[in-house]
């Protein structure tokens, strides 16, 4: 009786725990993911950030590294996606604007790549000189 109460009780404890956000194991998470995301396994990547955003879905940096990942594997929507949503959590962070800016250049939409250019220079990104030098151009 004594060894069920016991495991019972562990067992209850064990599920407190890992129910609800989690932010602590998310950035675990997190770090495996960018990891995996430096060393070109983006599917491995992927997986982790998926984890640290289950862990606590106002994980940011989480959604904005899963979008990296997602558009080095050429899923340019769900790289979109992901960077919005981090935009959407953080409204400051500049490293997705800039990733959104550098998409929409590769398509040659030269507008909206100066949009978001010029807002990540506005939230603090270094070294945009060269970035947004000939926006003025295409406004």
């Amino acid at each position: 009786m004594k060894k069920t109460l016991f495991f019972t009780s562990l067992a209850l404890a064990f599920l407190l725990i890992s129910c609800g956000p989690n932010p602590e194991k998310s950035r675990m998470y997190l770090d495996t993911g960018i990891d995996y995301l430096y060393t070109s396994q983006f599917d491995e990547a992927i997986d982790y950030l998926n984890k640290a955003i289950k862990c606590d879905d106002g994980n940011y940096e989480a959604y904005y590294y899963r979008g990296c990942a997602y558009s080095n594997n050429f899923k340019k929507e769900q790289a979109l996606k992901d960077w919005h949503k981090a935009i959407e959590i953080k409204p400051d962070y500049a490293d997705p604007y800039f990733n959104i800016g550098l998409l929409y250049r590769r398509q040659n939409d030269y507008s909206m790549a100066c949009y978001y250019f010029k807002l990540a220079e506005k939230y603090g990104r270094q070294n945009m000189e060269d970035y947004v030098k000939h926006c003025d151009y295409y406004e």
